[in-house]
């Protein structure tokens, strides 16, 4: 079971680093906090503590489901940042493929029409 949770790991790490721009911001802007309710973890954390209360989540899915959801919104903000919406159906079906992994089947029905607009 670890075996495959690195796996997972590994292969969503290299989805997002496949993502990244191939420049660097020139932005003054700060970096953006785990704190800020429009950063990539605090949404991730909240759609994934929706998800606990309505798919009635064990603590080890919802590890696994916290880990998906970040890489998965962190890979979403990067393809729009860089105008690349054209890759955001593959990205999709991909998160849907690693939401599979980990639900159960009548958790993964639900997920589907209860939290399709991800």
């Amino acid at each position: 079971m670890k075996k495959n949770i690195n796996i997972l790991f590994t292969i969503l790490i290299a989805a997002l680093w496949s993502c990244a721009p191939a420049t660097t911001p020139t932005s003054n802007k700060p970096a953006t906090t785990v704190t800020d309710s429009s950063s990539p973890e605090a949404q991730a954390k909240a759609v994934t503590d929706k998800m606990t209360q309505s798919l009635a989540l064990s603590t080890e899915q919802a590890d696994k489901v916290l880990m998906i959801n970040v890489v998965n919104f962190k890979i979403v903000k990067r393809l729009r940042e860089t105008n690349d919406t054209g890759k955001l159906s593959s990205t999709k079906e991909k998160y849907q493929s690693e939401m599979k992994e980990v639900l159960n089947e009548q958790q993964f029905t639900k997920f589907l029409t209860e939290f399709s607009e991800i």
